[in-house]
Parts: C-alpha cells; sequence; structure tokens
C-alpha cells in the first residue's frame, strides 16, 4: 500500500522535474533564433561564393608578395576569364562555400538541440 509520504516524495520530485523542464524550455526560443542567424549567415557566405571574382592582377600581387617573401622566382602562369583569374576565383569561391557549409552544420546541429529539448 503506498503511503502519503511516498505520494508527497513523488509530487515533490515531480514539481522539481517541471522547474527542470521550464528552465530547458527557455532555451528553446534562443536556440531557434540562433538557428535562424546561423542559416542566415551560411545563406550570405553561399550567395558571396556564387558571385566573387578574383582579378588578375590581385592575384599577381599576391604571388609575387609570397614569392619574395619566400625568396623565390613568381610564377605568373594564370588562366583568366574576362579580366578574372580563374584559379583565384576557384580559391575564393571554395573557402566561402566551405564557410556556407559549416555555417549551415550549426544552424541544423541547433535545430536539432531545440527540437530534443522540446521533446524533455
Amino acid at each position: 500500500m503506498i503511503s502519503l509520504l511516498t505520494i508527497a516524495r513523488l509530487g515533490a520530485e515531480l514539481s522539481v522535474i517541471r522547474m527542470g523542464a521550464h528552465v530547458v524550455n527557455s532555451w528553446i526560443p534562443w536556440i531557434t533564433w540562433g538557428s535562424v542567424v546561423f542559416g542566415l549567415a551560411s545563406a550570405f557566405a553561399w550567395f558571396y561564393a556564387s558571385t566573387i571574382k578574383v582579378t588578375r592582377e590581385r592575384v599577381v600581387a599576391q604571388r609575387i608578395k609570397e614569392a619574395e617573401r619566400n625568396g623565390e622566382k613568381p610564377n605568373l602562369a594564370g588562366v583568366t576569364l574576362d579580366g578574372w583569374d580563374m584559379s583565384g576565383t576557384f580559391a575564393a569561391q571554395s573557402k566561402w562555400n566551405a564557410c556556407g557549409a559549416v555555417l549551415a552544420a550549426c544552424a541544423i546541429a541547433l535545430q536539432a538541440v531545440g527540437n530534443a529539448l522540446a521533446s524533455v
């Protein structure tokens, strides 16, 4: 037979669980907004990656500077298209695509955490 003391203990434990769930649930809006911010930043990075162009002059200047730093002769070979250096543009796009992917992963991780906490 269940005693009154056991019922009181169960009631106290349930109230503590409810308080803990309230604290956890108060974080969910912040986590959701964090996910939105990371998602928007990811979209910006991927859009920027699709539009970035690197000029031939910028690549040549960078290669000369790097060769002087290393004490070598600069390699000025390259392919241009409409004044844009192909390898420099590809490298810049790759960097911004990687940034967009990391930001999207953070957004997805926050969404997963928010959904997991909502089910507590």
